[in-house]
């Protein structure tokens, strides 16, 4: 969040626009309330500072700034009602700052308001109305050439507020009467035209109207919407009242309208009350409190987290893409969480034994379900894969902030589904995937591998009649029945068909299925065959046909 502040002398600075740039374009006011306002004159936030808006003339109000810098605004030739009624005006485009302004002409013989330009200047946005309030039309300019928008069935009224470059408007239905300084049967609703319809984009909950007033090319909408009744200065209330608490700032994307302030990940102490415009990089400008006082603000958006992979939890090289239930994986990404974050469950996160599906505020959605999660890191999360069919896609996604009002979902990966993914977990993972075992002696539980395999843990060999534990993921279905996510109170049997080779001498498993006390680890236990040539030898379980990757290995001794 970037603080414009506010001017010494007038009681408020509005920001009504922003490029791709984060240049900024807005209005100097003093006074409060639609009555008593008096202009200060235009302002142009850019290189970090505010400043009046060059060769500029006082009564023009600059509402849209596309990336060329070409503003398109009013100018309001009635100073008494400029805000009464807002139709008393000229729309105007001017090129160039210090250019000279082009009148662009309404539909008809009524007034025009520009309220917006697209960054790439091929469009202006506004309305063409009548002095006597009879008629309010949504208008588009394309190089100086009006073009009527519908109205919406239910409401008399529309405007465009805002244009992106594919010419898509975003704006306000309503229905008022314009005869009476205020109308308590008023109704407005926030709207977005695109191909000659219009869409109704709601209220936030227990808000009585709502006006869209900034969208970008990708379809982003800024506006507010507030528990108050509409009244004749629509839209341009953002602009001349102070920000107030019945009055919410809103980001209208996926089909959703959002309070922003709720978005806000270190906001403590503001309430945004209007969102003036966004750019195409997301950021928003508009105008809320801090600490009880009016503020102008920007607002920069955080990077949304992303999955860029997904792989079981063994991490063999090369990887093992498939997800099966009860299988342990991980997903490789960004923004999952805090740089500095590195969870890992630990005892205190169960609950009657089961796995949490939301660790340190993140969460895995997977379809509708959310999955148990182990690890939680910027870049990594480790959760359980939940039931699933045994073949076919599964939208996987990560949501940060989980639970909260600013919580922020990555796209969903697709990951694909089996009925088991058999894999060894390994003591050190080689870049070439050739890899040891996690392995134990079944009785003691000393470690089978290499010597010197870790420095400061004591590794030996296997040696023939040996009765060895090796553990792994991704084993399929047991019987009993595990409870995904909890934690397995007793050993059960894999009910698939399952064999296993060390060096390519079948051997004979004494146990293979769930690991008693720990959720989704497998192990396999069997009595090492005589005749293994000392050395590395290649282990590898099938489960239904499907073999464990071929990399890993159990160390032999002489």
């Amino acid at each position: 969040m970037k603080d414009l502040g506010a001017p010494a002398m007038p009681d408020a600075v509005v920001p009504l626009a922003v490029n791709d740039a984060g240049v900024v374009v807005g209005d100097y006011l003093q006074g409060n309330s639609i009555e008593n306002v008096v202009f200060a004159g235009p302002f142009l936030y850019q290189n970090g500072s505010v400043q009046p808006m060059p060769n500029i003339f006082t009564s023009f109000v600059p509402f849209g700034l596309n990336n060329s810098g070409q503003i398109a605004g009013t100018e309001f030739n009635s100073l008494a009602e400029r805000f009464v009624n807002y139709f008393y005006g000229q729309a105007i485009l001017i090129p160039t700052l210090g250019g000279q302004p082009t009148t662009l002409l309404p539909i008809g013989v009524q007034q025009g308001v520009a309220l917006a330009i697209s960054p790439n200047g091929a469009w202006v946005a506004g309305a063409s109305a009548s002095r006597d309030g009879a008629t309010v039309t949504p208008t588009l300019w394309r190089a100086g050439i009006q073009q009527a928008l519908p109205l919406l069935a239910g409401f008399q009224y529309a405007e465009a507020a805002s244009v992106n470059d594919s010419g898509t408007a975003a704006g306000a239905v309503f229905s008022i009467n314009y005869l009476v300084d205020e109308d308590p049967a008023a109704v407005a609703h926030a709207a977005l035209f695109n191909n000659n319809a219009v869409t109704d984009l709601g209220l936030l909950a227990g808000d009585r109207s709502s006006f869209a007033i900034g969208i970008n090319n990708s379809g982003l909408i800024v506006g507010y919407s507030t528990a108050l009744v509409p009244g004749s200065e629509l839209q341009l209330r953002a602009y001349i009242s102070p920000a107030d608490p019945q009055s919410h700032a809103f980001l209208y994307a996926n089909g959703a309208i959002r309070d922003l302030t709720k978005l806000l990940v270190n906001g403590t102490g503001w309430q945004l009350s209007f969102a003036m415009a966004i750019n195409n990089a997301g950021q928003i400008v508009g105008t809320g409190t801090y600490q009880g006082q009016q503020r102008a603000f920007l607002l920069t958006p955080v990077a949304a987290p992303q999955i860029n992979s997904v792989a079981s939890a063994g991490l063999s090289v090369p990887g093992i893409t498939n997800l099966s239930p009860n299988g342990l994986f991980t997903i490789f990404g960004t923004g999952f969480a805090p740089a500095s974050m590195h969870r890992t469950v630990v005892q205190a996160d169960l609950v009657n034994d089961a796995l949490p599906t939301n660790l340190a505020n993140t969460c895995v959605q997977a379809g509708a379900a959310r999955w148990p999660v182990t690890y939680v890191s910027a870049t990594q999360v480790n959760a359980l894969a939940g039931s699933m069919p045994p073949s076919g896609k599964m939208p996987l996604s990560v949501i940060t902030n989980c639970g909260m009002a600013n919580e922020l979902a990555t796209d969903s990966f697709n990951a694909t589904m089996a009925g088991e993914a058999p894999e060894f977990l390994y003591f050190v993972q080689n870049a070439n995937g050739y890899n040891p075992v996690v392995a134990i002696q079944a009785q003691s539980g000393a470690y089978v591998g290499p010597a010197n395999l870790i420095p400061g843990a004591v590794f030996t060999p296997a040696q023939p009649n040996d009765v060895l534990t090796v553990f792994g993921v991704g084993w399929g279905s047991t019987d009993p029945a595990c409870n995904i996510g909890k934690m397995a109170p007793s050993a059960a049997t894999l009910t698939g068909r399952y064999s296993l080779s060390i060096g390519g001498i079948e051997t004979p498993i004494l146990y293979a299925g769930l690991t008693p006390t720990y959720a989704g680890l497998y192990q396999v236990n069997f009595t090492v065959p005589v005749g293994l040539s000392p050395g590395n030898q290649p282990i590898v379980l099938t489960v239904n046909g499907v073999k464990s990757p071929s990399g890993g290995f159990l160390t032999i001794g002489p």
